[in-house]
């Protein structure tokens, strides 16, 4: 990513800015802003062949924005490890969204979904509701290169199922969503063991 500059904006096409006004118990009148977001998929990704998740290392602008007004400097400004995912905002099933992310961002292209979970996110600033799904995949499921799109900065991210734990205690940013889904897995797939 190169030329960053903060615009102003008073429309987007992915979060509405609200501010309700209520009455507290005391009495008093307060308000409360936030953002109406949209809902999101999740997959996480088991490569059988490799005996290894996938993640992916997106570059983030909040993420990038919130270290530059902190004062915070690491080699890897703005970038974050996440589950595959994407915003719902197609004329799909959610099983065939989470499909099209995964081909968009990893170049893969599960054969199936298994629903994990439904969740809310953003409790004070904007909730939307995340979607978790767990797919299996295999070489004979590559269909493309990834990488994002619409200016997208994707890379994948390979670690090896023995490795996981070494990699959560890590002083990596990443989501908290890949150590539930982990341990989901952990629990319900110890056949492989």
């Amino acid at each position: 990513m190169k030329n960053l500059k903060e615009e102003k904006f008073t429309h987007s096409k992915y979060i509405t800015p609200k501010r309700y006004s209520y009455q507290g118990k005391d009495e008093k009148t307060y308000t409360w802003d936030f953002i109406e977001a949209m809902d999101s998929v999740s997959v996480f990704l088991y490569h059988t062949q490799k005996d290894s998740f996938l993640f992916v290392k997106q570059f983030r602008i909040p993420l990038w924005d919130y270290q530059k007004r902190n004062n915070i400097t690491i080699d890897d400004m703005g970038y974050s490890i996440e589950l595959c995912s994407g915003l719902v905002d197609k004329k799909l099933s959610l099983e065939e969204i989470a499909k099209e992310e995964c081909v968009e961002e990893l170049g893969y292209y599960p054969s199936s979904v298994e629903f994990i979970g439904e969740y809310y996110a953003g409790f004070g600033s904007g909730v939307n509701r995340q979607f978790l799904y767990f797919a299996s995949i295999s070489e004979e499921d590559k269909i493309g290169n990834g990488g994002g799109i619409d200016g997208e900065d994707i890379k994948p991210v390979w670690i090896k199922r023995d490795e996981f734990e070494k990699f959560s205690k890590a002083n990596l940013i990443k989501t908290p969503l890949l150590e539930f889904a982990y341990l989901w897995f952990k629990d319900r797939k110890s056949i492989l063991n």
